[in-house]
């Protein structure tokens, strides 16, 4: 039978076993009884006992290599069953306060290693809650709302009291049901509000389709996420005044940056025997920029300005600094702080890059059009906001470089063909090809040098 805390780390019940199993000794201590859970959970793959989790850090760590290894080469279900054990929920929970404290300590709330937690916590209850469904719509209709009742009101909810989560872009307003600011998601409040205008239908039915199951499922999932992220912003103002951080806190943080580099580097492997095709970070080679590039840094006059800067030298610099490959990769869906995880590299040189490009337009480009400055974030993958944030990656796609046939269409005037541009079909593979060839070049010359 599923618990509440399998689902909600927030819930009273959760708090009670923290304070019960949570203790700093025992954390690195091999637990007989999460073993016994592990071992007995039906389907689990047992074929390789060490990456089975012993202790209760072990367990936040496979919490997160299970989140982060799910797309790559790597993906095994079987290998994680247990977390989908929900005999698991006690020691379940206390790893995910682990998990927490660690990222909070060692890299703060801001961090690109603190919003993949947020991903991965909503992953996992996400899958979760598949077991669900499983149940009649009452079953599960009575479970979400003890659930969610640990977290807000669903008697008295007004949508003024879920700001934050709109915020988040997780759940938009326009998916509730309201009436005079009040959001109906119990079917005791749908009866109360719209019984007498339901006719020759079951309010059954009407209520599940408009403000049932799915709606509180998924204002389940946004609250765990907004709690999750106030969680770890206090645990990291409270570590500021630490005089030394947990020794067990910080071992596991090193821990999860080993991970994540492990399926970083699984996740973006080359596809192909190529030597020249970077899935990571590369300084610029300018000489190697394909001429309309060249053009569009130039300066673009009035007329082409906006689809040149934003939609074809955005993508086509963001890439060939942080990840020239993208197609030669297995998978292409990435998002730009997967290669750039602090936004130093995107802060500090594609962005000035795309700035100056901008500034030399005839005329300045942000002169009459600052909301290019958006459209600009949008396309790098983060949302139509002012500024770049972590929090609002996700909200729209890090968009490729458009190929020469689009460009041609589009932007026919960007368009003046070099000897170099001859059968190529996109400006990014324009310059990982004259990459090489420089630098080919560059060591025949070293080499008839060093014979001189």
């Amino acid at each position: 039978m599923i618990k509440t805390p399998y689902i909600n780390p927030f819930s009273s019940d959760a708090k009670e076993i923290v304070s019960k199993l949570g203790q700093v000794d025992t954390l690195n201590k091999r637990n007989e009884d999460l073993m016994i859970i592990v071992n007995h959970t039906r389907s689990q793959n047992l074929n390789d006992p060490h990456t089975l989790p012993e202790t209760l850090t072990d367990l936040a760590l496979t919490r997160f290599e299970w989140f982060l290894f799910r797309k790559t080469t790597e993906n095994q279900e079987k290998k994680y069953e247990y977390l989908f054990n929900p005999e698991i929920y006690e020691y379940d929970v206390v790893s995910f306060y682990l998990l927490c404290q660690a990222v909070a300590i060692k890299y703060g709330p801001s961090s690109h290693e603190a919003k993949l937690v947020l991903d991965c916590e909503e992953e996992l209850i996400s899958q979760r809650l598949e077991i669900l469904k499983a149940e009649p719509n009452d079953f599960q209709s009575n479970f979400l709302r003890k659930t969610l009742n640990q977290l807000i009101d669903t008697n008295n909810i007004y949508w003024t009291d879920l700001k934050e989560v709109f915020d988040m872009g997780k759940l938009d307003i326009n998916e509730l049901l309201l009436s005079n600011g009040r959001v109906v998601i119990e079917y005791e409040d749908f009866i109360e509000e719209y019984g007498a205008l339901i006719h020759n239908r079951d309010p059954k039915t009407m209520y599940e389709v408009t403000a049932g199951v799915q709606i509180k499922s998924k204002l389940l999932l946004s609250l765990i996420r907004l709690y999750t992220k106030q969680y770890i912003e206090t645990v990291y103002e409270m570590s500021k005044r630490m005089v030394e951080p947990n020794q067990v806190l910080l071992d596991l943080a090193d821990r999860i940056k080993e991970v994540q580099q492990k399926a970083q580097n699984l996740k973006y492997s080359v596809a192909g025997s190529s030597n020249y095709i970077d899935d990571k970070p590369v300084n610029y080679e300018i000489d190697a920029f394909p001429p309309c590039v060249r053009k569009c840094m130039d300066g673009i006059k009035s007329g082409g300005r906006n689809d040149a800067i934003v939609l074809f030298l955005t993508p086509f610099v963001s890439y060939a600094r942080l990840c020239p490959g993208i197609f030669s990769k297995q998978q292409q869906d990435i998002k730009l702080s997967d290669v750039d995880p602090s936004l130093e590299i995107t802060l500090n040189e594609i962005i000035p890059m795309i700035y100056d490009a901008a500034e030399s337009c005839s005329p300045p480009l942000f002169k009459d059009q600052p909301q290019e400055k958006i459209n600009i974030n949008s396309k790098l993958g983060f949302g139509l906001h002012s500024d770049l944030k972590l929090d609002n990656e996700g909200e729209t796609h890090w968009y490729t470089p458009m190929s020469c046939e689009k460009i041609k269409l589009h932007m026919p005037n960007l368009c003046t063909p070099s000897i170099d541009c001859k059968k190529i079909g996109n400006p990014l593979t324009f310059y990982n090809r004259k990459r090489r060839l420089m630098n080919k070049d560059s060591s025949k010359r070293q080499v008839e040098n060093n014979g001189d």
